[in-house]
């Protein structure tokens, strides 16, 4: 069995850029039956499928309907093989469906008045069959029951078993709180042995406290009734209209964390989720939508096309909030759009112009490029060299071959990177990045657009929808910039306090997690985009780390010999002080700053601290952003140089880090660290001590 949801959408179809993500489409749902296919409901999503199927010639299907709310029937008139003589269509519905029978409810929608084509006259072989709510029939080998809910005007929910997994479909439901009627007793007796249930809950607590007796539930009516009847996975659906995909996302992760102690799996469905048991023989959820997240719309050259990319591009870009991940995310999308193999991006720093990200598939793909990003490398902002030419004149460029740049051009290129590395460079396109009242932030060059593996030049269309790219990505950077300067003021503060942490250390350590994390994330699948949004919230909540210092009294925090118990319980407090500090969840990030803050004194077998009452966590407890920060502050503390010790060397630091695995550090997290160790010392060559930092107590 695989389901494919088609619409996920409550009370009326939209279509806009910011419903790209999870579909603007209402309620249809698809499911493969070996050579059965069913059909729940026929909301807008079917229009869809129905165009699809017909490729494929004679159809045979099976169309379940949940109730006669519009929103479920709207598409069926758009339904293509209705159409067709040689469709085998049978359509199964309860008896007491819109009150006269589901013939009369198609029928309704498709008089004259309002539909061209009459019910009576469509050419497909059509076969009714009604139920009681509450009975079940088969579909091939799969077994179909049937459960009556609580919505006005009645509803069936559909529950399939077939391929040695069950799945549930709710269509309109309402969980009253507290509701211990028949039908409620019945629908929590339907969910057991769900492994995926699909769900409505179309409202917040606070949403269905003024809109009880409508027929729908809030999200979290949910989640623990599917715990008791332990069900896997939680697909909540019949998402409000007015929802937008930043809307749906921010209530996911409410969800989500409000309940991250139940056993179930709790997502917002989405069209294009596909739910199977595939090559690793255990039924898994995959998304795979259009457009992709972290993939955005793609683009066409009409004027309606161009605006949805750029709708969707700057929703996308306002996601990030750190300068690491925003960078990667605008020069990923001007290689996507351009085929362009490689790119780099420069910003403006003073009198010149400085790498501040790079990305070459062909030389170092995935976490590989990362010690790359951290050249400490500056270009002078003159005409020189293309960038700088291109960032003094605030002109693009677009060079067809970069060996043979006419003489009358004033900037040549330096080959020594090709030479070195045996890569070879051949077209380039190099636009300028600028801010508000034309001020240049920086340029984005982009190498080689491929094209049947070969590089080619770059088109004028494509310079044109970079030139679009850069536009938002100058909105966009300026408010990475202006965050990552409240951020390093923040901790600027803290190192008044504290001079050993040193705004070089917390970039360092900052930077080190993040690069960990990307290693660990690599070998655990995590999609690209999650990656990459995660890594950037993982780089600001580690250079967080030992913010609540600023509470503790200079008479311990400065004290420079060994502490007494007293003064030890009381330095050991900056990590509940700080957590205290990012409490009211306010920043999207706040969450993992609190565990970093709170837990990166924790250790692998149990016996680190919090500085709390509570007692100490041990293992995979620990949260696992906390125990990457952990590896990354002590190997940076053992680096550094401090009144009280020297600095130690990288291969004893690392022997000492190897050494705890297992006892103060995660094993596997460890082993990331050891992987990437190359980055690890091209992130202490980018952020190093001043001569002052190094000898300060």
């Amino acid at each position: 069995m695989e389901v494919l949801v088609r619409g996920v959408r409550g009370s009326i179809p939209v279509a806009s850029a910011s419903t790209q993500r999870y579909g603007g489409n209402t309620t249809c749902v698809e499911v493969r039956l070996g050579e059965e296919l069913l059909v729940i409901d026929a909301g807008s999503g079917i229009r869809a499928l129905g165009e699809e199927i017909m490729t494929a010639g004679p159809v045979r299907l099976h169309l379940c309907f949940t109730h006669a709310h519009w929103d479920h029937l709207l598409g069926f008139p758009m339904f293509a093989p209705i159409f067709s003589p040689h469709t085998e269509l049978h359509i199964h519905a309860p008896r007491t469906i819109g009150g006269s029978g589901v013939q009369a409810v198609l029928s309704g929608i498709m008089d004259r008045r309002y539909f061209p084509v009459k019910f009576e006259s469509l050419p497909a072989q059509i076969t009714i069959h009604e139920f009681e709510p509450g009975e079940s029939f088969s579909v091939g080998s799969a077994q179909v029951a049937t459960c009556p809910t609580v919505h006005p005007g009645g509803n069936v929910a559909y529950a399939i078993t077939h391929d040695g997994w069950r799945f549930v479909f709710t269509g309109d439901h309402e969980w009253r709180p507290n509701a211990t009627d028949a039908l409620s007793r019945g629908m929590e007796r339907f969910l057991e042995g769900a492994t995926v249930a699909l769900v409505d809950a179309q409202y917040t607590e606070d949403e269905y406290a003024v809109r009880q007796g409508w027929g729908h539930s809030a999200m979290d009516a949910w989640p623990q009734r599917a715990a008791r009847a332990g069900v896997h996975t939680l697909l909540l659906s019949h998402h409000d209209p007015a929802r937008s995909d930043e809307d749906v996302e921010a209530l996911e992760d409410l969800v989500r964390r409000r309940f991250a102690d139940l056993p179930v799996d709790i997502r917002m469905a989405a069209e294009g989720m596909r739910i199977g048991r595939w090559e690793t023989g255990v039924v898994e959820v995959r998304h795979e939508p259009v457009p992709q997240k972290g993939q955005p719309f793609a683009m066409d050259d009409t004027a309606q096309g161009v605006l949805a990319w750029i709708n969707v591009l700057t929703q996308e870009l306002s996601r990030y909030a750190d300068m690491g991940a925003l960078l990667d995310r605008i020069l990923l999308e001007g290689r996507r759009i351009t085929s362009a193999d490689a790119g780099t991006i420069f910003l403006v720093d003073g009198g010149g112009l400085s790498f501040a990200y790079t990305q070459n598939d062909t030389l170092f793909p995935g976490s590989a490029a990362s010690k790359y990003v951290y050249v400490n490398a500056v270009l002078p902002l003159d005409s020189s060299s293309v960038a700088g030419h291109v960032a003094s004149t605030g002109k693009a460029v677009n060079i067809p071959d970069m060996y043979h740049i006419p003489a009358s051009e004033p900037y040549r290129f330096n080959e020594a990177f090709d030479r070195k590395t045996g890569y070879r460079t051949v077209s380039t396109l190099t636009v300028p990045v600028f801010g508000q009242k034309g001020r240049i932030l920086g340029v984005m060059q982009l190498i080689n657009s491929m094209e049947d593996g070969k590089p080619r030049p770059f088109t004028i269309g494509m310079q044109m929808r970079v030139n679009l790219l850069a536009a938002q990505a100058g909105a966009a950077l300026e408010r990475g910039l202006m965050t990552q300067a409240l951020l390093l003021r923040m901790l600027k503060m803290a190192e008044l306090r504290d001079p050993r942490e040193t705004g070089a250390h917390v970039q360092r350590v900052g930077a080190y997690a993040a690069e960990i994390y990307h290693r660990w994330a690599e070998r655990h699948g995590v999609d690209p985009d999650e990656l990459r949004y995660t890594k950037g919230k993982i780089r600001t909540a580690a250079m967080l780390h030992d913010v609540g210092k600023v509470g503790i009294p200079d008479v311990v925090l400065k004290k420079p010999g060994r502490l007494n118990d007293e003064e030890l319980r009381i330095m050991r407090s900056h990590c509940v002080l700080g957590a205290a500090l990012f409490a009211d969840g306010s920043w999207d990030v706040d969450d993992l700053v609190r565990d970093v803050i709170l837990h990166h004194h924790q250790k692998w077998d149990g016996t680190g601290y919090t500085g709390s009452e509570e007692p100490p966590l041990a293992g995979e407890a620990i949260p696992l952003v906390a125990r990457i920060v952990a590896v990354a502050d002590v190997y940076d503390a053992l680096c550094s140089r401090r009144c009280y010790k020297e600095a130690w060397s990288p291969e004893d630091a690392v022997a000492i880090i190897r050494k705890d695995a297992g006892t103060h550090f995660d094993p596997e997290v460890v082993s990331c660290f050891e992987e990437i160790f190359e980055t690890i010392e091209a992130i202490r060559a980018r952020y190093p001590d001043e001569a002052s930092e190094q000898h300060a107590s």
